[in-house]
C-alpha cells in the first residue's frame, strides 16, 4: 500500500456494530485509518474535530436521519470532504436524488462489493487530491476559493448570501422538507421605512442602515439557518427543521433587538430603525411548491406593513 493511502482518514457513521466492524475491517486490511460514529450528532462532531478525509454515512441512524447529518456536514466543514451514503436494499431514485442534493457523493447500497466500494473510496480521494491541490494553489495565487465563492454567491454591501443562492438553498430545503415531512419556515423582513433613510439622510447612510441590520439578524440565527439579501432592503430566511411557531417566535425576537437597539449613525445621528415580518412554513394547506411558499410569506410580509409595521404576521389561510 503506497504512504499516501496509508495515511488517508476515514470516518464510518453506522451504529450497526456488525456493519460498522465489516466495513471498518475491510476499510483497514485496504490500508486506511478508520474511526467509527454510532450517531449523527456523534458523526458531526467528529468530523469537525478529526478531520476525515472521507466520510461513509449510514442514511438510517437512531438520533438524525442520514439527510440532516449529510446536510449539517456540508454546513460545517470548511473544506471539502467526499461523502458515501449507505443504505439497506432501496431502489427509489428519489431517496438517491435526496441524498445528492444535500451534498453526499456517491450512495451504496448493502450489501456492497468489496470492491466496488474500494474503487468508489479510491475514486473520491483520487478527486480529494486535485481539489485540494487546487485550492492550495488557489490560496498561493490569493485567490482561495472562499474568496471566490464570496465574489458568487455573497452580496458585497451587506455580507449576507445573494438572492440566487437563496434560491437554490430554498428548492434544495424544500425538496426534501416536501418528501420527508420535516418542517421548513420562511422569514421574510424588510426595513420600515427605509426610502426615508435614503431620502431623508442620502444613500450612504442608507447603506449603513442596511449593513448593521444585516449584521445583527445574522449573528441571532443558528448554524444551518440561511439568510440573504432579497431585494433592495429586504432579506429573506429559509430556517430548516423549524416549525411556524418557532420561527414567528424567532421573528420576534429579531424584531425586538432592532427595536430596542441604539442606532446611532456617525453623521446623521440617532435612527429610529425597525423591521416588519412575514412568516410561513411547512406543513401547510395549499403550500405545495417553492413559488407558493414564497407567495404566503409575501403576503404575511404585506399585512405586517398594513397593520402598522413593525410587527410580525403568519400566514394563515384567511390571508389567502
Amino acid at each position: 500500500m503506497n504512504r499516501i493511502q496509508d495515511a488517508k482518514r476515514i470516518l464510518l457513521i453506522e451504529d450497526s456494530p456488525t456493519q460498522a466492524r465489516y466495513t471498518g475491517l475491510l476499510l483497514e486490511e485496504a490500508g486506511y485509518r478508520v474511526s467509527v460514529a454510532t450517531t449523527g450528532g456523534a458523526g458531526v462532531e467528529q468530523a469537525e474535530s478529526g478531520s476525515p478525509d472521507l466520510i461513509m454515512l449510514d442514511v438510517v441512524l437512531p438520533d438524525l436521519d442520514g439527510f440532516s447529518v449529510c446536510r449539517r456536514l456540508r454546513q460545517k466543514l470548511v473544506h471539502y470532504v467526499p461523502i458515501i451514503m449507505l443504505t439497506e436494499q432501496r431502489t427509489d431514485i428519489e431517496d438517491k436524488l435526496d441524498g445528492l442534493n444535500v451534498g453526499a457523493d456517491d450512495y451504496l447500497n448493502k450489501p456492497y462489493d468489496e470492491r466496488e466500494i474500494l474503487a468508489r473510496v479510491a475514486s473520491l480521494l483520487r478527486i480529494k487530491q486535485v481539489i485540494d491541490e487546487l485550492h492550495a494553489r488557489l490560496a498561493n495565487e490569493h485567490q482561495s476559493y472562499e474568496a471566490l465563492k464570496r465574489i458568487a454567491l455573497v452580496d458585497h454591501l451587506t455580507g449576507l448570501y445573494n438572492r440566487h443562492y437563496f434560491n437554490e438553498v430554498l428548492h434544495r430545503e424544500f425538496s426534501v422538507a416536501a418528501r420527508y415531512g420535516n418542517p421548513l419556515a420562511c422569514v421574510m423582513t424588510d426595513i420600515d421605512h427605509f426610502r426615508d433613510f435614503n431620502s431623508r439622510y442620502g444613500h450612504p447612510v442608507g447603506d449603513w442602515v442596511l449593513h448593521h441590520v444585516a449584521g445583527l439578524v445574522r449573528i441571532m440565527l443558528r448554524q444551518g439557518d440561511i439568510i440573504a439579501r432579497y431585494g433592495g432592503e429586504e432579506f429573506m430566511m429559509v430556517l430548516p427543521m423549524t416549525t411556524v411557531g418557532d420561527a414567528a417566535d424567532l421573528a420576534e425576537r429579531l424584531r425586538d433587538a432592532v427595536a430596542t437597539a441604539i442606532w446611532q449613525h456617525p453623521e446623521a445621528g440617532p435612527l429610529n430603525i425597525t423591521l416588519s415580518f412575514g412568516v410561513a412554513a411547512l406543513p401547510a394547506p395549499g403550500i405545495d411548491s417553492v413559488d407558493k411558499l414564497l407567495a404566503c410569506v409575501d403576503q404575511a410580509l404585506y399585512c405586517a406593513k398594513h397593520n402598522g409595521r413593525n410587527r410580525v404576521e403568519v400566514f394563515t389561510e384567511q390571508l389567502a
